[in-house]
Order: structure tokens, then sequence, then C-alpha cells
């Protein structure tokens, strides 16, 4: 079966090499095919938004992955040889995003509860900063690295393979067998989004969803609220510190559908509802995360997205045409805890979201979003994918105004009515002119990390 769909994928390459010829396709949609073929051949299968989308149980106490409540994670670490999930076979490895502030020192009621305490055997807790900097997870650069993309250099996208495979290895993690566990420990609603970080690059990389989890709420508030839910500790687990043991190669699926290029944003922007591009559904929902209380992203204020410059700020300011205001904090109550399903989907509904859609989630460089992004995939069970660029991509990449980086017919050029509403620009002084860095103005692509990552699993 296999290689007669082999051999019908290479009779519609053929077709499109012809059709080329004839201007009646397109050099992307032959590579897409390409792409396909090579998949297939290497025996990795290619997953659609559709199918990565997995909806929790209403009542999360009985979610195995995904989101999971304090008490089926003190189940786990207090029992996990009699608890463990059907299907699980390793270890439960606990990434806790930091230390817990109000434990490490402090007093009263959370003090010396800075981390979840592991056995050290089959139950392991490992703590690090899942952001970039010197404390982040791999010494480095955490879940988010900065790199070219065929058009330009990006601020923070997707880490490649080599990076998550380090990540593997440091911390002993078996993709196929272990339950990963993701922990927010700082009292903040903003360290839920780059917790949740983890998550997306995980799943974007080949994790099975039933490998997956994430604790919902940090964990200060949780020890306030649920007390000694889990047994806790002023020290975490040795990491074991392995050397080419586990691969993201191993894991024989491309998810890459999660992260969009910009090249395939536009398309889709352009024609909303009649979408043909191979892994989402035909309609689209572009969720914008950015606004606070202000909304002065979304609705375009001047001057409101710093660049990485102090003072400097992208070319122009407004949003991507069609895009909904879904504020990421609405998502969550005051307990920085994933409000009820029920709740969230009113929440997504009351913002025109359609059963069926694929949800293209932004914000300013895909943090805030990590939080929307969640809740369809993982709670509501909807299709989405992320747009790893987010504004500070789209708004560098100008064709006009007081600082222009791209030629007025670049097929990149994002200031114009088909593709942006409130175009408003920032005044050539305020602009950060480095931004984006490495452009190549007469790039052919901006697929390049999607092309990159694929061809590192074959």
């Amino acid at each position: 079966m296999k290689t007669n769909l082999f051999y019908k994928l290479i009779a519609l390459i053929t077709a499109g090499f012809i059709g080329a010829c004839g201007g009646a396709k397109k050099n992307n949609d032959i590579e897409n095919l390409l792409l396909a073929a090579l998949a297939l051949s290497s025996g990795i299968k290619v997953n659609t938004a559709a199918e990565l989308a997995k909806e929790s149980n209403d009542d999360y106490n009985l979610n195995e992955y995904g989101l999971i409540t304090p008490s089926t994670l003190g189940k786990w670490v207090n029992n996990w040889s009699g608890t463990k999930p059907a299907g699980i076979n390793g270890k439960l490895v606990i990434l806790q995003n930091g230390v817990n502030p109000n434990g490490a020192g402090g007093t009263g009621t959370q003090a010396g509860k800075e981390y979840i305490g592991g056995n050290g055997n089959d139950v392991v807790v490992y703590s690090f900063n899942f952001a970039s900097g010197a404390n982040a997870l791999d010494g480095g650069d955490g879940f988010s690295q900065k790199r070219n993309n065929g058009l330009a250099d990006t601020i923070s996208i997707i880490a490649d393979g080599a990076h998550i495979d380090k990540i593997l290895n440091q911390y002993g993690i078996d993709p196929s067998n272990d339950l990963v566990v993701l922990v927010s420990s700082a009292d903040a609603a903003s360290h839920v989004q780059g917790t949740l970080r983890a998550f997306y690059s995980f799943r974007y990389w080949g994790f099975d969803h039933k490998n997956l989890a994430f604790l919902n709420g940090t964990l200060p508030k949780l020890i306030a609220s649920e007390g000694n839910f889990v047994p806790f500790s002023s020290t975490t687990n040795t990491p074991p510190g392995l050397n080419n043991r586990y691969s993201v190669k191993n894991l024989r699926v491309d998810n890459t559908i999660l992260m969009l290029p910009l090249e395939d944003v536009i398309k889709a922007v352009k024609a909303p509802n009649n979408v043909t591009i191979a892994g989402l559904t035909s309609s689209i929902f572009v969720s914008d995360a950015r606004s606070s209380a202000s909304a002065a992203e979304y609705n375009g204020t001047i001057k409101s997205t710093q660049s990485e410059i102090a003072g400097k700020y992208v070319g122009f300011e407004g949003r991507i045409k069609g895009a909904k205001d879904v504020p990421w904090t609405g998502l969550l109550d005051t307990d920085h805890r994933f409000k009820s399903k029920a709740d969230l989907k009113a929440y997504f509904a009351a913002r025109g979201y359609q059963s069926g859609q694929t949800a293209i989630q932004l914000c300013r460089t895909n943090n805030r979003s990590q939080v929307t992004g969640f809740s369809y995939i993982a709670i509501l069970g909807y299709p989405s994918t992320y747009y790893d660029g987010s504004w500070i991509e789209w708004g560098s990449l100008t064709g006009a105004g007081p600082a222009p980086k791209l030629p007025t017919d670049s097929p990149f050029r994002t200031d114009l009515p088909e593709l942006s509403e409130v175009i408003t620009y920032n005044v050539a002084g305020d602009v950060d002119t480095t931004l984006p860095t490495n452009l190549n103005i007469s790039a052919t692509t901006s697929r390049k990390i999607i092309e990159d990552d694929k061809a590192y699993k074959r």
C-alpha cells in the first residue's frame, strides 16, 4: 500500500512540474509534494492540525495528558508504578520552570517547598528556566532560538532538533515511553506562557499527546489552595547528562504543521475561507492574543510593539486582516488556572470562532499566544497552528511608510490593505532599522526553518 501511494505521489509531482512549465502550478506546491513523497518513503506520518488537536475531558480531574490537576499529579507522584496511565511504560519526568519563590528561603506554609519531590527513580524532578539566557534549560536558548527562515533571522522561534535532542539527553527523557509534566513555579500568569512554550516545542518535534501534560495553575497558588498535594523538597534530582541516547529523529511523525511560515500565513489571510494549505482546514480563524486592558497593540496604537532594542519599534502597527481580539489573560482565572472548558468554548465563540476552522495563533513573539494555542489544541480540541514570527516579524515587513524595508512589490510585504488592518506607521526615528536582521530582499521563500526541521528527521 505504501509503495502504491509513493508512486502516486511521484505521478502527482511529475504533473506538477509539467503544470509549472505552463504557469499553472507554484514552485511551493511542487516542493510540498516532494516533501510528502519523502515523508512517505521514510516512514514518517505527516499529521494535520486536526489530527494534533486532542479534546480534554469536561472534568479536568479525569485527564491523563494535556491539562492535568494537582490531584492527578499527586496520585502519580505518590504511586507511579500503580497509577501510571495506560500506554506509558517509562518514568514520570516533572520539568519545573524555575523555583517556587515563596518556598526558597520563605516562611509559613510554603517554606522549604521550592520543588516537587521526586524519588529519583521512576519519578524525577528537574528545575530550569524555560526562557533564553545562562540559566536556560540547555544552557543557552531554552525552547526558543534565533534562526533564519530564508527571508531573515527570527527574533525567537521554535528551537531546532539538535537543541531538543540536547534537552532530552541532558534530562534523560525517553520521548516514546516517559510522561513529561510541565509545571510553572512563579506566581504570575506570564509564567504560564513561558512554560507552555515547552509543550508547543515537544509536540512540534513529535511527542505524542499521551506523553505530555501541563499542571493547571502555578505552584505558589496551588500550594496555597491545595496544600501538600505532592511531596516537596528543597532540592531536585540530578540530571543524568546522557549522550546521544534519545532523539526526536526516532519519533516517526511530522508535526511541523504546528508552525506556519510567513508565506503560508499570507496565503491563508488572502483567502481565509478557501484555504488550500496542506494540513489546515479550508477556513481559518486568526487569533490575536496581544490585547491587554489597553488593547493598544491590537488597535494599532503608534509605538506599541517594542523591538529588541530599547526605545525602538516595528515599522508599522495594526493587526492581521480579519484577526480577532482574543486576549490571553481572559482564559485564566485569578489563580492562573485555565477556566472551565465550557467557559473557554464560550469565550472563543463570542469572538467568532466557528467549528472546523483552523486557528492561527499569534501575539508579539508567540509567547502570550502559547496560552490561547494550548486552550485550542489541548482543551477544546480545535485544530490550530502558530505563526511563530508573530507581529514583531509581520510589523517589520514594510514596503512603504517612513522606514520601508522591502521593495514595494515584494511578496513578503505585509503593510497592504489585503493583509493588514489599522495600518499605522511609526515615525522613522522610532523604527528599529536592524529588524528583521539579515533581511534578504530577493528571498523566494520564508519556509527554510520548516524544511530544515523536516530534513532533520530524514
